[in-house]
């Protein structure tokens, strides 16, 4: 993909120059040269689309043409007087959750965007990009590339890699592009320490990486702890035999977490969820019973009766929510938990939909940077970079 068209000119009622880029409607703020706009923009062009890219957002192709002799500029800002999201907004729903947290009746639901990089202006944290694995649309475009997917749906994770696959003829290929990708010198994010130094006793994730369980390692080698730091359980598609769920205690440890991997992990070929065809067995084996569920009974009856905190989804994935709302079947909304998505920018449909008419869940609509260290926080810890 080329480059975006950045205009840059000097705004008389601003006093100082501005660069704006007009395909993402992206402007600086006025700056003495104009070397320290374009740094600017080119800085907030990053973050716009590293946040698209996490929340599995259409990206527009440049449409600048060096013959368009009239193309409009972007507006001018705005005065910077808009208030910013206030963190007070949401401290009813952090402290019900640090409460929770702190009596170990809390379930978290891992995505891959928990490891999206910090904004550049968090200088506390250091996580390198190349330390960073891809969240899903970067997966896919990378997938896309290395198979010349003809279609311009290139972030569709799911239509991508059953390409890939088909084109590869090899499906053994696909996985190992998967583990080079989200394995491969990737290390745990300073958000994952905290969440793993939070003591979840259940976590369920998509993710297919290693990290989060990297981090209890760290946490229980900093604590000199000599038992092993989780237990994991991975799905299994059941395509040729079945197989018992690995299920968690009735009363799981929280010094022993335990890990479901219902997408499956990069060290089990066999049980990584990715192309269209791969959803459509894992929603048929929702329909198993037990022991051969996906979730043990122990597990389900937990996310009856605990709070649920996503991290690191956009609800817009139809999955995730074809998967919540699976496991929230017939339920009447009295017997149903809080449940709590931090997401900076939920979409609006499905955010009335969610949170207004069905009571599912409720959004906290924070940057993952600024929630998660408060919440660490307000638990009482202490991040040690």
């Amino acid at each position: 993909m080329k480059d975006y068209h950045v205009n840059i000119y000097y705004s008389e009622r601003a006093a100082g120059y501005i660069a704006d880029i007009p395909d993402l409607q992206l402007f600086s703020k006025p700056a003495k040269t104009a070397a320290e706009a374009l740094a600017e923009v080119e800085q907030a062009k990053a973050e716009w689309l590293a946040s698209a890219l996490a929340e599995h957002k259409p990206i527009p192709e440049p449409s600048f043409r060096s013959e368009s002799q009239n193309r409009a500029r972007v507006s001018e800002p705005p005065p910077d007087d808009a208030p910013p999201v206030d963190p007070a907004e949401y401290d009813d729903e952090l402290e019900y959750l640090k409460e929770q947290i702190a009596n170990h009746e809390c379930i978290l639901f891992l995505g891959s965007a928990i490891h999206v990089p910090p904004p550049s202006e968090l200088t506390q944290y250091h996580y390198p990009l190349e330390n960073a694995p891809p969240v899903g649309s970067q997966l896919s475009k990378l997938l896309a590339e290395k198979s010349d997917y003809p279609g311009a749906d290139w972030w569709n994770l799911q239509r991508v890699s059953q390409h890939f696959e088909t084109e590869k003829k090899s499906r053994f290929l696909l996985v190992d592009e998967i583990k080079k990708a989200v394995d491969k010198n990737r290390e745990p994010s300073p958000i994952l320490r905290m969440l793993a130094d939070l003591e979840f006793p259940i976590v369920i994730t998509t993710n297919y990486d290693h990290l989060y369980e990297k981090a209890l390692e760290q946490k229980a080698k900093a604590e000199n702890l000599t038992t092993e730091p989780y237990e994991v359980s991975v799905y299994n598609p059941n395509v040729n035999a079945k197989a018992k769920t690995v299920d968690c205690p009735r009363n799981p440890n929280p010094k022993q977490p335990y890990i479901l991997k219902i997408h499956g992990d990069i060290d089990a070929r066999e049980s990584i969820v990715l192309t269209d065809e791969d959803y459509i067995q894992f929603v048929l084996r929702m329909s198993d019973k037990p022991p051969y569920h996906p979730f043990g009974n122990n597990v389900l009856a937990h996310l009856m009766k605990w709070p649920t905190l996503f991290v690191g989804y956009s609800l817009m994935d139809y999955n995730l929510r074809l998967l919540f709302k699976t496991l929230r079947w017939k339920l009447d909304a009295a017997r149903i938990p809080p449940n709590y998505s931090v997401d900076k920018k939920p979409d609006v449909l499905i955010r009335d939909v969610w949170e207004n008419q069905r009571r599912y869940v409720s959004f906290i609509v924070l940057n993952l940077w600024d929630c998660i260290p408060k919440l660490h926080a307000a638990c009482g810890k202490v991040f040690k970079p």
